[in-house]
Order: C-alpha cells, then sequence, then structure tokens
C-alpha cells in the first residue's frame, strides 16, 4: 500500500475509535441475573417558557416481560419551587393527550407515593399505563398537547419538535412503526 495513503488512514481509524456516540435519551437496562429488561426516554422536558414556576418531563419506558411481551408506561415528572406547591395528582385519569386533534386519556394511581422534597424543590411523579400503539400515535403525531390535572389546577404543555423525535426515536429502536 502506498505510504501516502497508508498513515491518513491510520491516523482516521485512531481519530474515530475516540469519537463518541451522540448523546440519547433513550436507554435499556438489561438485569444480568433474571429481572426484565428495561428501555426508557429520560429528560423529556416540555418546555414551561422563560420564567417557569414549574417544570414537567413526560418520559416513557417499556418493562420486557419474557422474549415476545412487554408493558408500556408514561411517566409525568413535575417539579416546582416549594411556594408553588404539588401538583397533587389524583388516583384516575389525570392524563390527556391531544394528538393532532384527537384525545387520549389516561389512569393511573396518582402521585401520592411519589412525592418528595429535595433542597427547597418539590419533585412528583405518576404513572400511567399505555399501551404500545398509544406510544406509537405519539411518536407519528405532528402535534402534541399535554394536560396534567392536579387536585387544584390542570397543567397545559405542548411538545416541542424535539419530544416528538425523542418518542419517535425510541419506537424505531425498540418497537418500530
Amino acid at each position: 500500500m502506498n505510504a501516502k495513503l497508508f498513515l491518513p488512514l491510520v491516523v482516521g481509524v485512531l481519530l474515530a475509535g475516540c469519537a463518541s456516540a451522540p448523546k440519547s435519551d433513550i436507554y435499556t437496562y438489561r438485569n444480568d441475573i433474571g429481572g426484565p429488561g428495561i428501555d426508557l426516554i429520560v429528560d423529556n422536558e416540555l418546555d414551561s417558557g422563560d420564567k417557569p414556576t414549574e417544570l414537567i418531563w413526560l418520559n416513557a419506558s417499556r418493562i420486557r416481560q419474557g422474549p415476545w411481551d412487554a408493558k408500556y408506561y408514561l411517566e409525568v415528572r413535575y417539579e416546582a419551587l416549594a411556594q408553588t406547591g404539588y401538583l397533587d395528582i389524583a388516583p384516575g385519569e389525570t392524563l390527556t393527550l391531544t394528538l393532532d386533534g384527537q384525545t387520549m386519556k389516561f389512569g393511573g394511581v396518582g402521585s401520592l407515593n411519589e412525592r418528595k422534597e429535595t433542597g427547597g424543590t418539590l419533585v412528583e411523579h405518576a404513572i400511567y399505563q399505555a399501551t404500545v400503539d398509544d406510544l406509537r400515535k405519539i411518536a407519528k403525531a405532528k402535534e402534541v398537547k399535554v394536560d396534567i390535572a392536579g387536585s387544584q389546577r390542570t397543567i397545559h404543555r405542548e411538545f416541542k419538535r424535539e419530544n416528538i423525535e425523542k418518542f419517535r426515536t425510541f419506537i424505531l429502536t425498540h418497537m418500530g412503526f
């Protein structure tokens, strides 16, 4: 091989080995001692404007149940300063998604056992069972509106392009359209 081609090729291979993969908010966890595998969208924060008093995330997960089955979930994460207070998500249908004008309602057990205060920040989680088709609909939507009903108020958010892209990547990586 010509020396003029060999040296740049070796340098290119070495530099390519140093490159890292792009940062992703899609994770997979596999338990080596027999627990279920879990695939997650994390850090899917919804836009809260310039001066938010509360932050909202809508994440998704798939928990494998054997080689072919799985359970699917949506997770709402709420964070606010103590003076804003908890959202106080009650049991029942408290998550509403409007996908291109079509409404989908999700029910869960609420956030009673998933509330904590950390350094002056209130954190609350609510989990909602979903289906693979529900997640596919979210990934295929052009417009996604999110309403989360608390005991005293309802929070409204909308997906930005990057939120929809996270769902699309999650579906394409783990389930397919």
